[in-house]
C-alpha cells in the first residue's frame, strides 16, 4: 500500500514537470507588411506537433522551454524560432517576391529556383484556381511566356486544345487547316505525378499543386526523344507535415452563348434572296437586272409567301440556345508527421452547353502516401481516377439553326414540333427535333499511377525505383433516331455505333542520385534507366436499319444491316539511358551536363537508337563581390545552353508499323466471280531516321528594388533536321505516300516574363504578372531539290516552303470588289462586277495558280501575351486576366459555310450572315455580290483572327476569423466570377481561336458566371 502511494507520488510529480515543461504557445504570423498570412505551416521540429495558421494568421501549439519552431509557407523564407517561454509570439515571415527559393521539378528530381540553368516556368495552384477551369489545359493559357494554348473545340469536356512551347517543332502530315496550323502531335510531353500521359483532361484543375513547363532544350533533354515539344510536369497535391487539414471549395453558375454572328430576319431574308436572284443574272452577263425585276413567286411557294405575309420571323438560333449550368466541388483531406504524410481528394464537375443535350460530368478521386518505413527507405504511393462521361447532342442542330430560312415554322397549328419548317424544304429538319433524336456519349475510365521505393544507404546517395501505369477504357456510343436530320423519317437510315477502345502503359524508371556538397562545390548526379511501353486496342461496330428508337445503341443486334465490323491494335516501347550532372562553384558558377540515350520501336531496323546531349551555364551574378554596394539590382542570373532532343516521328503522324510495308485486304473480279485481294499498302523505308532539334538558348533573371520589379528574359534559337514527312506519291504508284526525312526548319524568339508590385501601402496591394513571346518560324531547307510543297486542307492552300514559315496560307491577294465603272476590264479577266477581284502579281494580264498566288499569311500568332492583375484592399481580392494573340489568319469555316457559299440556285437559299454585301446601289468593298462570287470567293475569307480575351474577372472577400471561431473554421472565402466576360478581335465569326474548325459538330463560345466559396478546417 505505501509502494502504491509512493508510485501515485511520483507519477503525479512527473505529469506536474511534464505539464510545467510543455506549455501552449500562441501567436500571429504575418507578412513584412503586417498582413496576417493564413495556412502557414507551424511545426516544433524535430517531433510530429504541428499547427497551422488560421485566416487570421493565429496559431497554438504544444512547445518547451528551448523548444525549436519551423514557420513555412511558399513564397517566403522558411524561418526558425527558439521558444523561450514567450507567452506570444509575433513572426515576420520574409517575403521572396521573386519565389528564388521555390523549389522547381526538372525531370527526375528538382532544384531551387535560383539554381536554375534552363528555361523553366511555373504555374502554381493559386493561379490554377484564380482561372476556375473545367479542364487543366485551359489554366495555362496566357499564364507562361512561350506556350501558346489554342482552344479547338468548345464543347463541354472536349478537352479541345493544343499547345505549341515555342513555335512548331515538326511538320505533322496530319496538319489541318481547321485547327490553326496546330496538330495534336505537336503538343507537350505530358507528365503526371511521374506518368506519361497523352493529355490531362481527365484532371480536376483543383487537385493540382504546379506546372513546371521546361522549354529550352537543356532542360528537356532528360527527357530524350520525348522532350522535343517541350515538357508539362504537373504535380498533384500531397500531404504535408501537421495536423488534419480539411479543405472545401466548390463554384456553381452558368454559361450563356456569346459573340454571336447576326443572320437575317424575315424581312432581310426576303431582300437577300432577290438579290441572290440579281447576282445570278449578274453571272450570266445582265448587268441591268435590279432587285425590283425579281419575281418572288418563281423563288418562293405559296405557303412561304403566305408565312411573308402573316410576318412569320422566327429565329432558329434563339429557339435553340440555353444557359448551360456549371458546378464544381473539391474536397481534399491532408497531412501527417515528419516521417509518413497523406492526401486524399474527392471531386465533382458538371459542364452543360449552351445547345440541349451537350453536357460533361467527371469524377474524381485521388489518394497519396509517403512513409519512411526506416532511416534508409521510403514508400510512396499515388493513385488519380477519373470517371468521366461526355454528351456532344447533335452536330447538326448548330449549323440548321444558322441555314435555316426565318420564314419556316417550328411549330405546327397544334402546338407540336413541325418536322419540315416549310413543305418545300427538305435538306434541313427542325433542329428542335434533334436533342431527343441523337444520342452521342463518351464514357472512359481512367486509372494513373504511382509506385516507389527509395533507398538511401549512405547519406548523400539515393536509388528510387518506379512503376507508374496509365490505364484507360473508353466507349463511344452513338445513336441517330427516327427524326434525325440524318435519318429524315426513313427507318432504314436509323444507325446505331459503338466503339471501345482500351489502353493501358507504363513508364518503369530507375533513378540513381548522388549529391556531395562541401565549402565550395556542390555536385548533384542524377542517372536513370527508363522504360516506357504502350498498347491500344480498339473495335468498331455500326448497325443500321432498327424498327425501333427504344434501344439506343444499347441492342445492336436489333439492327438489319451491318455496316462495320472491324479492329486495331498498336504497340510501341522506348528503353532510354540517361545521365545529368550538376555542379555548382562558390555558388556562383553553375554548370549542367545531360546525355540521353533513346531506342525507338517505331523507327526502320538500324536507326532505332540515338543519342541527346545538353550542357547549360547559369552565372549568379549578386554573389559576386562587385555587386555588394550597390542597391539597384536584388537578383541578376545569366543562363546560357544548347541542347538536343529529337522526335521518332509521332510528331509527324509516324504510326507504330509507318515505316513498314504491310498488306492490306481488298476484294477484286476473277471472271464473273468476286475474291478476296491483298495489297501492299505504303512503302517501306529503311533509311528513316530520328529528327533532330538542336537549340541554344541565352537567359537572365533579373530583379530590381528589392525584388518589387522581377522577371526573365529568354531568347532562343531552335534548328530542326531529318524532318520526318508522309510525302504524298502519284496514283500510278499504286501507294499513297511514304515517310521520309525531308529538310530543316529554325525557330527563333523572344520570351519575356515580368512581375511587379505597383502599390504596397497601409491596407492596399496592387501586382501585375506580364507574359510576352514572339516565335519566328521558317523553313530552312528540303531534300531533294525542291524548295516547296503545295497541299490543301480543307479548302485551304497551305505551302511548306523555304524561306516562310511551315504550313503558311498561299493564294491569290484579295484586292477588292470589282466595281460596276470597272466591268470591261474585270471582262479581260473573264469576270464581272459585283465578283472578288485578286491581285495580278505579274502583270500578264491573266489570273494563274503558277505566277499569282503567294505567301498571305501565317496560321500561328507572330505573338502572345498574357496579362494578370491582383489588387487586395483588407479582406477584398479582385482580379482580371487578359489573353492576347496577334499577328495569325485562318480560312474561316464560319464564313464559308454561312455567308451565302450555297446561293447558285435561289429556290434553295439557306439563311446567311447578316454581311455588308455588294449590290448595285451598295458599292462596297467588304463582301461580294450574293450569287455572284467568281472563282476567287474564297480568298475574301482569310480572316485575321487575332483576339484580345478578358479570360476572367474575379472578385473575393475573406471572411473575418472572429466571425469564424464560433463555427470551428480556419478560413472562409467567397467570391464571383465572369469566365471570358470579353473579347476585342475583328473577327466577325464566333470564335477566332478556333476559326477555321468545321461547323460540324461546333460549338459556340461561351462566357460564365459563377460564385464559390474555398473553405479550410
Amino acid at each position: 500500500m505505501k509502494k502504491l502511494k509512493f508510485l501515485s507520488i511520483v507519477f503525479a510529480l512527473c505529469f506536474s514537470l511534464i505539464s510545467w515543461a510543455q506549455a501552449e504557445v500562441s501567436g500571429v504570423v504575418l507578412d513584412p507588411y503586417n498582413v496576417p498570412i493564413p495556412g502557414v505551416n507551424v511545426v516544433v521540429k524535430g517531433t510530429q506537433t504541428g499547427s497551422v495558421t488560421d485566416f487570421d494568421g493565429n496559431f497554438t501549439i504544444n512547445a518547451s522551454k528551448g523548444s525549436v519552431l519551423v514557420f513555412s509557407y511558399v513564397g517566403y523564407q522558411t524561418q526558425e524560432v527558439t521558444y523561450n517561454g514567450e507567452a506570444s509570439l509575433n513572426i515576420v515571415l520574409k517575403e521572396d517576391l521573386a519565389k528564388l527559393d521555390e523549389v522547381v521539378v526538372i525531370g527526375y528530381g528538382s532544384v531551387q529556383k535560383s539554381d536554375l540553368t534552363g528555361s523553366v516556368s511555373s504555374v502554381d495552384s493559386k493561379t490554377i484556381e484564380q482561372a476556375n477551369k473545367v479542364d487543366a489545359v485551359s489554366a495555362l493559357q496566357g499564364q507562361t511566356a512561350g506556350v501558346v494554348v489554342q482552344r479547338t473545340d468548345n464543347k463541354p469536356g472536349s478537352g479541345g486544345f493544343n499547345i505549341r512551347i515555342r513555335g512548331a517543332s515538326t511538320i505533322n502530315s496530319n496538319q489541318t487547316a481547321d485547327q490553326g496550323g496546330f496538330s495534336p502531335g505537336q503538343n507537350p510531353l505530358f507528365i503526371v505525378d511521374g506518368i506519361f500521359v497523352d493529355d490531362i483532361a481527365f484532371l480536376n484543375p483543383a487537385d493540382i499543386s504546379r506546372m513546371d513547363i521546361l522549354k529550352d532544350a537543356s532542360a528537356t533533354a532528360i527527357y530524350g526523344s520525348r522532350g522535343s515539344n517541350g515538357v508539362v510536369l504537373i504535380e498533384t497535391k500531397r500531404g504535408k507535415t501537421g495536423e488534419l487539414k480539411i479543405d472545401y471549395s466548390n463554384y456553381v453558375g452558368f454559361k450563356q452563348a456569346y459573340h454571336l454572328p447576326p443572320v437575317y430576319d424575315g424581312p432581310g431574308y426576303v431582300d437577300f434572296l432577290q438579290d441572290v436572284v440579281v447576282g445570278n443574272e449578274f453571272a450570266a452577263g445582265n448587268l441591268s437586272f435590279r432587285r425590283e425585276d425579281v419575281v418572288l413567286s418563281n423563288y418562293l411557294d405559296e405557303e412561304e409567301r403566305q408565312n411573308i405575309a402573316d410576318g412569320v420571323n422566327t429565329d432558329w438560333i434563339d429557339l435553340m440556345l440555353k444557359n448551360g449550368f456549371q458546378t464544381n466541388h473539391t474536397i481534399n483531406l491532408s497531412g501527417g508527421t515528419e516521417k509518413t504524410k497523406y492526401s486524399v481528394g474527392l471531386a465533382y464537375t458538371k459542364d452543360e452547353g449552351t445547345f440541349e443535350g451537350e453536357d460533361f460530368s467527371r469524377y474524381n478521386i485521388r489518394g497519396s502516401l509517403s512513409s519512411d518505413l526506416t532511416d534508409w527507405l521510403n514508400f510512396s504511393i499515388s493513385n488519380y481516377i477519373t470517371n468521366a462521361v461526355q454528351n456532344t447532342g447533335s452536330w447538326e442542330a448548330f449549323r440548321s439553326a444558322y441555314r435555316l430560312k426565318p420564314i419556316g415554322r417550328p411549330y405546327n397549328e397544334d402546338g407540336s414540333l413541325r418536322f419540315l419548317p416549310t413543305n418545300k424544304e427538305t435538306q434541313i429538319t427542325n433542329p428542335l427535333f434533334e436533342a431527343d433524336n441523337i444520342t452521342r456519349e463518351t464514357k472512359y475510365l481512367q486509372y494513373i499511377g504511382d509506385i516507389a521505393l527509395k533507398f538511401q544507404p549512405v547519406d548523400g546517395l539515393t536509388f528510387t525505383t518506379k512503376f507508374s501505369p496509365n490505364v484507360k477504357y473508353q466507349r463511344y456510343g452513338e445513336y441517330r433516331g427516327l427524326y434525325s436530320k440524318s435519318v429524315s423519317a426513313n427507318a432504314s437510315n436509323r444507325r446505331a455505333q459503338v466503339n471501345h477502345g482500351n489502353y493501358f502503359s507504363y513508364a518503369w524508371d530507375n533513378i540513381l542520385n548522388y549529391k556531395f556538397e562541401s565549402e565550395n562545390h556542390v555536385v548533384d548526379f542524377t542517372g536513370v534507366f527508363s522504360r516506357y511501353s504502350e498498347r491500344s486496342e480498339n473495335y468498331y461496330n455500326q448497325v443500321r436499319n432498327f424498327t425501333t428508337d427504344e434501344f439506343l445503341f444499347y441492342n445492336l443486334g436489333a439492327g438489319l444491316d451491318i455496316r462495320d465490323v472491324s479492329s486495331d491494335f498498336t504497340k510501341l516501347t522506348l528503353e532510354s539511358y540517361t545521365g545529368r550532372l550538376n555542379y555548382s562553384l562558390m555558388n556562383k558558377y553553375l554548370f549542367t551536363v545531360t546525355g540521353r540515350y533513346d531506342g525507338a520501336s517505331i523507327l526502320a531496323e538500324g536507326n532505332k537508337w540515338a543519342f541527346f546531349p545538353s550542357a547549360a551555364f547559369a552565372w549568379k551574378i549578386m554573389e559576386e563581390d562587385f555587386m555588394l554596394n550597390q542597391n539597384v539590382l536584388s537578383n541578376a542570373k545569366l543562363r546560357l545552353s544548347y541542347g538536343q532532343t529529337g522526335n521518332n516521328g509521332q510528331g509527324g503522324g509516324l504510326g507504330p508499323l509507318g515505316s513498314k510495308s504491310l498488306l492490306a485486304s481488298s476484294a477484286t473480279n476473277l471472271g464473273d466471280t468476286a475474291a478476296s485481294s491483298l495489297y501492299i499498302n505504303g512503302l517501306a523505308n529503311q533509311e528513316l531516321k530520328w529528327e533532330r532539334t538542336s537549340e541554344i538558348n541565352v537567359g537572365l533573371d533579373f530583379g530590381f528594388l528589392n525584388n518589387k520589379i522581377n522577371g526573365s528574359i529568354d531568347i532562343y534559337n531552335r534548328k530542326n533536321s531529318d524532318i520526318i514527312f508522309f510525302t504524298r506519291l502519284p496514283t500510278v504508284t499504286g501507294h499513297d505516300g511514304i515517310y521520309e526525312n525531308i529538310g530543316e526548319s529554325t525557330n527563333r524568339g523572344i520570351e519575356v516574363g515580368l512581375n511587379t508590385v505597383n502599390i504596397n501601402k497601409n491596407d492596399f496591394k496592387w501586382t501585375t504578372n506580364f507574359n510576352f513571346a514572339s516565335n519566328r518560324n521558317t523553313l530552312d531547307n528540303l531534300y531533294g531539290g525542291v524548295d516547296q510543297i503545295i497541299f490543301n486542307v480543307g479548302g485551304t492552300n497551305l505551302i511548306h516552303k523555304v524561306g516562310e514559315s511551315i504550313g503558311s496560307i498561299y493564294d491569290y491577294q484579295f484586292d477588292g470588289i470589282w466595281q460596276l465603272d470597272e466591268a470591261a476590264e474585270a471582262a479581260q479577266y473573264g469576270q464581272t462586277p459585283g465578283q472578288v477581284r485578286v491581285k495580278d502579281l505579274n502583270n500578264d494580264g491573266v489570273i494563274d495558280a503558277d505566277n499569282d498566288r503567294t505567301v498571305i499569311g501565317q496560321v500561328t500568332p507572330k505573338w502572345t501575351g498574357g496579362i494578370t492583375n491582383t489588387l487586395n484592399y483588407k479582406n477584398w481580392d479582385f482580379s482580371f486576366f487578359l489573353n492576347i494573340s496577334q499577328g495569325n489568319q485562318i480560312a474561316s469555316n464560319f464564313h464559308n459555310s454561312f455567308s451565302f457559299p450555297w446561293d447558285s440556285d435561289p429556290t434553295r437559299t439557306f439563311n446567311g450572315y447578316d454581311v455588308n454585301y455588294w449590290t448595285p446601289t451598295n458599292p462596297t468593298n467588304n463582301w461580294y455580290q450574293p450569287g455572284n462570287g467568281g472563282i476567287y470567293q474564297n480568298v475574301i475569307k482569310y480572316k485575321d483572327v487575332s483576339f484580345v480575351k478578358v479570360g476572367f474577372m474575379t472578385l473575393g472577400y475573406k471572411v473575418p476569423s472572429t466571425v469564424l471561431e464560433k463555427l470551428k473554421i480556419k478560413s472562409l472565402r467567397i467570391y464571383g466570377t465572369v469566365q471570358n466576360p470579353f473579347i476585342f478581335t475583328d473577327y466577325d465569326g464566333w470564335d477566332p481561336e478556333n476559326a477555321g474548325r468545321n461547323q460540324w459538330g461546333a460549338a459556340f463560345m461561351s462566357r460564365t458566371f459563377m460564385t464559390g466559396l474555398n473553405l479550410s478546417f
